[in-house]
């Protein structure tokens, strides 16, 4: 294969002259060479920053991004061209024990010649790359490992026709099949498998595994499953109730019971549990007249940090009522909620000049995560005075903090300094960045969900994480004046 090169683009290392040799031998992987010849049929030359993500280091892929930016020919297209080489290179090059397999949901169809690849080799990471693909809505080639095989077929076990197929594998001793085939019965809505999927949500030993069934029981619903998710509930985690309270919410559950254990939980439980559960009943417009807004008012405005938290973050924006309160929330003299608060105000257009002049002082003001935190509500809000200060996050000593300004710079267009995440030294920073210059915010496939997608979008995981941890420095959660409790884990939601 003839490598398509430019004079202005040829470099003298030996490194990348070896590697470029070793494309037109067709001794690199299938999915690097699959790019170039993509490349070549657009008749296009592959820049410089995209060949050393390609073929070379980190220093030189830094260095060439760096030169392409002062060259001034590091726009969007050219961000996307370098941010598929990055991810394709990584995802070909997984390798040891160490590695974990990169969520690329959002991105699976911009990389799916790399999946591919990966999937048809006989490595560890073979399975979740078909599985990746499937879950695209893109079909898995056959692949060597026979491990990946099985995880194929479990999650192709759709359908009341593969029932008995799909419950064998749920018992899999390999925790990936037993994710394939739960994820099989979450999309089948198969009643037959409704016992298998207690078990699965009670007893599995893989917390992804448990979450999969609670979900895949959500969907089917039925008082049968209505009752038997009371009984996962009992000796469930805190992460685990909160899929059960969401599973409840979900239309054939809710139906059949589910209303009533949400306003129990609203009723008689405290913290988050609490106003997950109210936000599910707002969000649906039920339970008693007024209980679940005038349940999250008192959370919005009360002393239990980590349930202020989640209510800032999650209440429905069409609520008069529940704006009002979190725009109040925005004049708050505890940092992190105001920041949280704002943020939300951004997202919706909302930003005043008061309240954005708040938050830039907070970035001036506010040392380490507070500082970055309101610098990403500032480019969240399109403000470019953030650009600056997140260019110099870039640099920070944490790999969340980095993806953040990366994912904050995106929002803002500028896409010279989000490539520079591309040539981090963490890999879960280049992948995730990688992913998400792919993607730009729009995922080709979500898993099915009863609840609306998260409204900070590619930036909530990094973004809840440094909430978390500014909320921990709040004031501690504290008792109602009721001195209501949290449920108990031996204690049940009413029948």
């Amino acid at each position: 294969m003839n490598v398509p090169t430019s004079r202005a683009h040829l470099t003298d290392s030996p490194a990348e002259r070896a590697a470029l040799a070793a494309l037109r031998e067709g001794l690199a992987p299938a999915a690097v060479r699959a790019w170039l010849c993509a490349c070549a049929l657009a008749g296009c030359a592959p820049a410089a920053p995209t060949r050393a993500a390609l073929v070379g280091d980190l220093p030189s892929l830094k260095a060439a991004v760096a030169q392409a930016e002062r060259d001034g020919a590091l726009g969007e297209r050219r961000a996307r061209d370098v941010a598929g080489a990055v991810l394709s290179r990584e995802l070909v090059s997984l390798r040891g024990p160490d590695e974990q397999f990169p969520d690329v949901a959002p991105c699976s169809r911009q990389v799916q010649p790399a999946l591919e690849e990966v999937a048809r080799g006989g490595g560890e990471f073979a399975a979740p790359a078909a599985i990746a693909l499937l879950d695209a809505g893109l079909d898995a080639p056959s692949a060597e490992s026979s491990s990946a095989r099985i995880a194929v077929l479990a999650r192709e076990a759709e359908g009341p026709s593969l029932g008995p197929s799909r419950r064998r594998y749920m018992q899999s001793g390999d925790a990936l099949v037993r994710r394939a085939a739960l994820a099989a019965a979450r999309d089948s809505v198969d009643a037959g498998d409704t016992a298998a999927l207690l078990e699965a949500a009670r007893l599995d030993p893989d917390r992804a595994a448990r979450k999969l069934a609670v979900r895949a029981l959500g969907v089917i619903g039925g008082a049968s499953v209505v009752i038997g998710l009371i009984d996962v509930w009992q000796t469930a985690s805190e992460e685990l109730r909160r899929e059960v309270l969401s599973a409840w919410a979900y239309p054939s559950s809710f139906a059949a019971g589910g209303e009533e254990q949400l306003v129990n939980v609203a009723e008689d439980g405290m913290g988050t549990l609490q106003v997950a559960a109210a936000l599910e009943l707002e969000r649906l417009d039920a339970g008693p007249p007024g209980l679940s807004t005038q349940i999250l008012l008192g959370v919005l405005r009360g002393g239990d940090s980590p349930a202020r938290r989640l209510a800032l973050a999650a209440v429905p924006w069409s609520s008069p009522e529940l704006r009002a309160a979190v725009m109040e929330q925005a004049r708050s003299d505890a940092p992190a909620t105001q920041i949280l608060a704002s943020l939300r105000l951004a997202e919706h257009g909302a930003l005043g000049a008061e309240d954005a002049a708040s938050v830039a002082k907070l970035a001036e003001t506010r040392a380490g995560g507070q500082a970055m935190l309101a610098r990403a509500v500032l480019a969240r809000a399109g403000n470019s005075s953030a650009r600056p200060g997140l260019r110099a996050d870039l640099a920070a000593p944490k790999a969340d903090q980095r993806a953040l300004a990366a994912f904050a710079l995106m929002s803002l267009g500028d896409w010279p300094g989000a490539a520079q995440a591309l040539g981090d030294d963490s890999p879960d920073v280049r992948r995730a960045v990688a992913c998400q210059i792919l993607a730009d915010g729009k995922p080709e496939h979500a898993e099915p969900s009863s609840a609306p997608s998260h409204p900070f979008g590619p930036m909530a995981p990094e973004l809840l994480a440094m909430l978390d941890a500014a909320f921990a420095q709040e004031a501690p959660p504290r008792a109602d004046k009721a001195g209501k409790r949290p449920l108990e884990p031996g204690r049940k939601p009413r029948r």
